[in-house]
């Protein structure tokens, strides 16, 4: 499987509190981390992000961001 599937964002609400997004690429609830990546050697690990205020974010889908786990747009570069 490729690291990731979805070559745009997923832009969502949050709500405060502790979010942990995918980074290998392997779960089935994305972008949420599902931990599909336990005992697969991936190297990877979640991004645990604290949300601090209700707030729309925009998740990177392609992996390339520069500023991981939010998209910075490089999706547009293909």
């Amino acid at each position: 499987m490729a690291m990731y599937d979805k070559g745009k964002p997923y832009v969502m609400h949050e709500e405060p509190g502790l979010q942990t997004y995918c980074s290998c690429g392997l779960t089935e609830e994305a972008p949420y981390c599902d931990g599909s990546h336990n005992g697969k050697h991936t190297g990877k690990r979640p991004y645990l992000v604290k949300v601090e205020a209700e707030r729309i974010v925009s998740i990177c889908g392609c992996g390339r961001s520069a500023k991981l786990p939010y998209c910075d747009g490089t999706h547009k570069s293909r």
